[in-house]
């Protein structure tokens, strides 16, 4: 049924005269009274008892006057949601991130900033490895992901925004001989046992370790392995080795563990928001913005 008799219905069953109705609806009163006639020939009842004084609504309009006024209200409030959502003020939003880059200040500023200029829309995070966000982009399952990998530009696939180029800095038992310094060279760590996280975790962040060490002139010696940076620090703490972490997990303060800059050329793992190229709904498109926005006003490291 169409909405429009409703509200004729309504109007007339509010003033109780075509008359009135007519006027308030702006439209002349025979073709009111002929919409009328209609719909209860649709519905096969009379909505109204009509007499040459007066107007009144019978059982079937009482409650088809109660039933239609909400109706009409879920009607309006599901063309404003469709509105909305068009605009990416609604919806949902699902952000994959990994571990690292939970601790971005960039990262969470982006996250607070769209959350507060688009309540209505429900943000859905989940923590997964760099290849984990890039095929859960392209299936459905996320509609935005930050990662550390690099993502090229030739992939068609994918539409990558560097948010920042972070800074790795050593991580060091607090006992470590070169704790008091107040930065480390990284070929001074040759020498060391390192602890690193699978490069299955983490392919991109991974290899720039290992590229940066070799140009350093040596291959690391891996002696443990943690899926986790919170893993690493806590192995770190118990002195089983050192790592090299992105700068913002000196947020992980713990007395057993010191972290040192490295002196020279810096060490940089990338910080990227990636997208479907082809596929973006209102709501992605708006995140996007309120990244570029982010990195617009901050005064990051590009």
């Amino acid at each position: 049924m169409e909405l429009r008799p409703l509200r004729y219905f309504l109007a007339v069953a509010d003033e109780l005269h075509f008359g009135r109705a007519a006027e308030r609806l702006g439209m002349a009163q025979p073709p009111l009274s002929q919409q009328i006639r209609k719909l209860e020939r649709t519905l096969g009842v009379a909505l109204f008892v009509r007499s040459k004084r007066r107007v009144e609504l019978s059982e079937a309009g009482r409650v088809l006057r109660e039933e239609a006024g909400r109706l009409l209200i879920q009607a309006e409030r599901a063309v404003l949601a469709a509105q909305r959502a068009g605009r990416g003020e609604a919806g949902n939003l699902r952000v994959g991130y990994t571990s690292t880059c939970a601790f971005s200040p960039v990262v969470l500023d982006v996250l607070r900033r769209y959350q507060a200029a688009h309540e209505g829309v429900v943000l859905g995070l989940a923590e997964m490895h760099t290849s984990d966000q890039l095929s859960a982009l392209l299936d459905g399952r996320i509609d935005a992901a930050f990662v550390r990998s690099p993502v090229s530009d030739q992939d068609e696939r994918y539409a990558a925004l560097t948010l920042l180029h972070e800074p790795l800095v050593a991580a060091l038992p607090a006992s470590h001989p070169r704790a008091a310094t107040a930065a480390i060279e990284l070929a001074d760590l040759r020498a060391e046992p390192f602890i690193l996280f699978p490069r299955a975790a983490g392919s991109g962040l991974f290899d720039g370790i290992i590229a940066a060490c070799r140009k350093a002139g040596f291959d690391p010696d891996i002696v443990q392995e943690a899926p986790q940076f919170t893993s690493i620090i806590g192995l770190v703490s118990a002195g089983l080795g050192i790592s090299l972490v992105p700068e913002a997990l000196r947020q992980l303060r713990l007395d057993a563990v010191v972290y040192r800059p490295l002196s020279g050329t810096p060490v940089t793992a990338p910080v990227a928001l990636v997208v479907r190229r082809r596929v973006r709904s209102p709501a992605v498109t708006a995140f996007v913005r309120t990244a570029r926005d982010v990195i617009a006003r901050a005064p990051v490291r590009r």
